[in-house]
């Protein structure tokens, strides 16, 4: 299981998201630029609640997981997964605030969750992001190098293998 990551202050820590955060997801809403918003929601959304914090804050622990980038106590971002029913593949997503954008939160996040997925039973995820963001797509690249995307109407679409942190 992944071990809440505590940190120095100012430093980065990982924690898995509890149902109660909802007011952290609030203010790492305010975080984030228009164009984040966008690529996070392939939709252009105005307010927190048209984000369906309810729906991103359920969470089990098991089907559904989410992951935060934890730092002084404010969550800077969020990967998470919903496991699609019946199957051992899960929906996956990433967003990091403006300000910490490319100092390796995503990758940090992703592998964290991929690891509490593997012990939940999903062997891979499911991604659906814009063709045209070249950070996702290195992201995917580095956390799989062959991953296999498809691309329709200006969405690439796909499945991620997981491989546990010793490659198996």
């Amino acid at each position: 299981m992944l071990a809440i990551q505590t940190a120095a202050a100012g430093q980065v820590g990982l924690a898995r998201l509890e149902r109660t955060d909802g007011e952290q997801l609030r203010r790492l809403f305010f975080r984030l630029s228009p164009e984040t918003i966008y690529r996070r929601f392939l939709s252009p959304i105005a307010r927190p609640e048209q984000a369906r914090p309810e729906r991103l804050l359920d969470i089990d622990h098991h089907d559904r997981e989410a992951v935060g980038a934890v730092v002084d106590e404010e969550v800077v971002g969020v990967a998470r997964y919903f496991r699609w029913p019946g199957t051992d593949a899960a929906e996956v997503a990433v967003v990091v605030a403006d300000a910490w954008q490319r100092q390796g939160l995503a990758s940090r996040m992703l592998a964290g969750l991929a690891e509490l997925a593997l012990s939940a039973g999903i062997r891979r995820f499911t991604v659906t992001m814009q063709a045209d963001n070249q950070r996702v797509l290195r992201l995917l690249r580095r956390f799989h190098p062959s991953a296999q995307l498809t691309l329709s109407q200006g969405v690439l679409e796909g499945t991620v293998p997981l491989r546990a942190a010793d490659g198996t």
